[in-house]
């Protein structure tokens, strides 16, 4: 099982923790965040949108909860890898849990820069 915080795009302070299978595929991923989101995403989980939230397309650092606390608009998404394969499993989109593994310190916590996993663009209703 892996441990992945969302935000959802638009939202400020929306961060959330969704857990599920690195096996898993983004499909599931949508499904889990929706269920775990069900007053704030009315649409059907295949419409979400995706982001690995890690800047310059996947290359660099997680985005931190400080960050996105302040809330995320669509034009943050711009550098960030869209997730748009509904069957390719996590470990091999950026999200096994060796790729989010990150040591949480008192620091870490009292600056915000807890890392944030994926940014989710739910469509407008």
């Amino acid at each position: 099982m892996v441990k992945l915080f969302c935000a959802i795009v638009g939202e400020a302070g929306s961060v959330f923790e969704v857990k599920i299978g690195d096996a898993e595929s983004v499909s599931a991923l949508k499904k889990a965040i929706k269920a775990e989101k069900p007053n704030k995403i009315q649409c059907d989980a295949d419409e979400l949108q995706l982001f690995l939230a890690k800047k310059d397309g996947g290359a660099g650092a997680w985005l931190t909860e400080k960050y996105v606390k302040e809330g995320v608009s669509d034009s943050d998404t711009s550098d960030l890898e869209l997730l748009d394969v509904a069957g390719a499993p996590l470990n091999l989109v950026g999200l096994s849990v060796e790729d989010v593994r990150f040591q949480v310190t008192k620091e870490d916590v009292k600056a915000g820069k807890v890392p944030v996993h994926v940014l989710v663009v739910v469509p407008e209703q």
